[in-house]
This record gives C-alpha cells, sequence and structure tokens, in this order.
C-alpha cells in the first residue's frame, strides 16, 4: 500500500500547483504590474474549466485509458507552463492581463480540470476498499501541500527566480510527472479499459438529484468551500 500512496501523493502534489500559483503568487504579480483589484479579481474567472468538468468527464471515463489521459493532460500542462516563461504576466503601469497570457493560463486550468478527473479514476481503480480511507487523506494533503509550495513558496524564490524561471522549473516538474505517470508500474498493472459507447449522461443531472441525500451533501460541500 506504502508504494501505491507515495504514487498518488507525487501526482497529486504536481495537481495542486495550478491552483496555488493563481489563487496566490499570480495576485501578488498582477498587483505589483500594477492591475487593478477589480482586474485581480476577475482573473478568477479563468477557473471557469473546473465548473465544466461534468462536460469532459464522461469523455474522459469512455475514450482511451485514464493513464494515458493522464500523462497526455500532465505533459499538456508542461507545455503550457514551458510557453509562459516565454511570456511576463503584466509589464508595470498594465492596466489588463495579457490576452496570450489570460488564454494559456485558461488552458493551465483546461488541463488540471482533465487531469483531476483522469487522476480520481486511476486511484479509486489502484486503491481496495481499505485503502480509501489513507488514499483520500493524501489526495487532499498532497494537493494542498502542492497548493502552498506554488502559491508562497514560488513567491518566496522570485527575488532569486524571474518568472521565465519560475515557469521552466514547473514544466520540468510536470514532464517528469508525465514520465512517472506513463511508467509507474503500479498503473501499468491496472487492467485495460473496456471499451464503451458514446457518452450519454453529460447533462443527467435530475438522475442525480434523486439520489437520496445529493442536496444535503451539495448543501455541506458547498458551505465548507465558502469557509474555506
Amino acid at each position: 500500500m506504502r508504494g501505491k500512496l507515495l504514487l498518488l501523493a507525487g501526482l497529486y502534489l504536481v495537481q495542486g500547483l495550478p491552483y496555488g500559483l493563481q489563487s496566490g503568487l499570480l495576485p501578488m504579480l498582477l498587483r505589483a504590474g500594477g492591475l487593478s483589484l477589480t482586474r485581480v479579481g476577475l482573473a478568477k474567472l479563468l477557473y471557469a474549466p473546473w465548473l465544466f468538468k461534468l462536460v469532459w468527464a464522461p469523455l474522459v471515463d469512455t475514450r482511451g485509458s485514464p493513464r494515458a489521459w493522464l500523462t497526455l493532460s500532465t505533459a499538456a500542462l508542461g507545455l503550457v507552463c514551458g510557453l509562459l516563461a516565454a511570456l511576463p504576466p503584466a509589464e508595470a503601469g498594465q492596466a489588463e492581463l495579457p490576452v496570450t497570457v489570460a488564454v494559456l493560463l485558461l488552458l493551465l486550468n483546461l488541463g488540471a480540470a482533465v487531469q483531476d478527473v483522469a487522476l480520481d479514476t486511476l486511484a479509486v481503480q489502484l486503491l481496495e476498499p481499505a485503502e480509501l480511507g489513507p488514499g483520500n487523506t493524501v489526495q487532499v494533503v498532497a494537493y494542498k501541500l502542492g497548493s502552498a509550495l506554488a502559491g508562497g513558496g514560488l513567491l518566496a524564490l522570485l527575488p532569486t527566480f524571474s518568472w521565465p524561471h519560475l515557469f521552466l522549473l514547473l514544466a520540468a516538474i510536470y514532464w517528469l510527472a508525465a514520465a512517472l505517470a506513463w511508467v509507474a508500474p503500479a498503473l501499468q498493472q491496472l487492467p485495460s479499459p473496456q471499451q464503451k459507447g458514446p457518452p450519454t449522461n453529460y447533462l443527467n443531472l435530475l438522475d442525480l438529484l434523486a439520489v437520496s441525500g445529493t442536496l444535503w451533501t451539495t448543501g455541506f460541500a458547498v458551505t465548507y468551500k465558502l469557509g474555506e
């Protein structure tokens, strides 16, 4: 079990990097570059891909293997970070976030959201029922640690590392994680996914709401997240 948890810890830590980057590091850089608080707040709209995971989650579940989706999405995150390394977030006195940077950050969130679906699927397949509790603990702790490292840790490195250096570092981390996801023996030993038909349950929310306890659980989760 230890090997499984260590593997998941590394992958979930990497998954937490984009959130920490955009919730901790990026607002500081944008504000230092002269953007108004309103513009900095509107940058949160770049999180939109996370709100629409239910649109492509069935696609990830029915097309290809979760391991392939995880590897490709993680490698794509490395590519986006490599492109961001060539672009400053905002020049001094600039009133808005550059469009190219905004598009790349949106793609960063899209890749991270797809990665999230694939990694959660692999975690469920990888862990035995008795391992789900420790696995969930590792998931949350590693994700929060990755977020803290990208938010506060990278901010602390800024006097020494420039914006390009930081994103080149992130790109290298993502590419290493993509290689790990592809060659990890534990993931290679998972059964091959069965071919399924086209997804038909994209917006079948009425069936979901009909499940006992769904509304209460949703309210609990929303309240928790508002507090967080």
